[in-house]
């Protein structure tokens, strides 16, 4: 989902300036332009030179199980190549208001169901889950805006929050509860990707290919479009139960194909159809954007 143009840029990690990776793509429209992601910079440390230290496991025959870490791959991610569906749950969620303290109330017991429905999916693939943040003001914390303007609504992987800024939130969705909830899945998309490995591949390759190119730029809407796609699933995961029902998680899969048609998230109908194959498939790997032909990317 994306308008672009209407907000300036997003935060841009500095650490993502120094290494040279891409930088975050603004998201504007209705639901589309609070969906901005920051790529999160990873340092792996390599220890060498220290003695082999056998487990005790392995003296008693058995084998010591692999510590959870990310697939740094696209297509053949195991999110992806292991087909996964978020299990039915009840997302009770407190009275929508527009006040701060109330947006903030909300948006953190959606947090707390989305933690719910991806952590059993990631974590039982092996892959790390970590919890993120909500941050609900102006600053755009370990990130900055290239261009100097306020931030808008995006995941920054440096410090694993989601910026939501209050007013920002309200006037891009026009303070539609559902639409603020397909928002913020879709935020939660990316830090999906930013945990499974894709999100550090996708900004590895587009860096190789250099971010306004045409593959760059193709590479920025298979990586939106599964955002989309994660949100779907989580909608439908939702959907009928506790404070969400049927008809707002169908509203809130439906926004999406509100989205502008920019370069760089996809057309309007190719982002609510990939929001509405999560919906209706509820899989991990028909979110496999990395697998499509270009044509159901643009």
């Amino acid at each position: 989902m994306d308008n672009r143009g209407a907000f300036g840029y997003p935060p841009i990690d500095p650490r993502l300036l120094e290494s040279g990776a891409p930088v975050p793509i603004p998201q504007r429209g209705r639901v589309a332009r609070f969906v901005v992601y920051s790529i999160v910079a990873l340092f792996i440390v390599v220890g060498v030179g220290g003695p082999f230290l056998a487990p005790t496991e392995a003296v008693a025959g058995v084998a010591q199980a692999e510590a959870p870490h990310q697939v740094v791959a696209l297509s053949t991610n195991p999110l992806l190549t292991y087909p996964q569906s978020l299990a039915p749950g009840t997302c009770t969620l407190p009275k929508f208001g527009r006040t701060t303290d109330e947006l903030r109330a909300y948006l953190e017991a959606e947090l707390t169901c989305l933690d719910a429905a991806w952590k059993p999916v990631v974590s039982g693939i092996n892959l790390p889950f970590e919890s993120t943040k909500l941050t609900m003001d102006d600053s755009s914390g370990s990130c900055r805006a290239r261009d100097g303007s306020a931030p808008v609504a995006f995941y920054c992987g440096a410090d694993n929050e989601l910026h939501m800024p209050v007013q920002s939130v309200l006037d891009g969705t026009d303070g539609i509860p559902a639409v603020v909830i397909g928002v913020l899945a879709h935020e939660y998309g990316h830090h999906v990707q930013d945990m499974s490995g894709i999100l550090l591949a996708e900004s590895r390759r587009e860096k190789t290919a250099g971010r306004d190119t045409e593959a760059g730029l193709e590479l920025s809407r298979r990586l939106e479009l599964q955002a989309n796609c994660f949100a779907g699933m989580f909608l439908a995961s939702v959907a009928g139960r506790g404070s969400i029902t049927k008809s707002m998680a169908a509203t809130g899969a439906a926004a999406f194909a509100d989205g502008g048609g920019e370069k760089d998230h996809g057309t309007a109908p190719n982002q609510g159809r990939w929001a509405q194959i999560g919906y209706q498939q509820n899989k991990t790997a028909a979110c496999n954007t990395w697998a499509a032909p270009q044509g159901d990317v643009s």
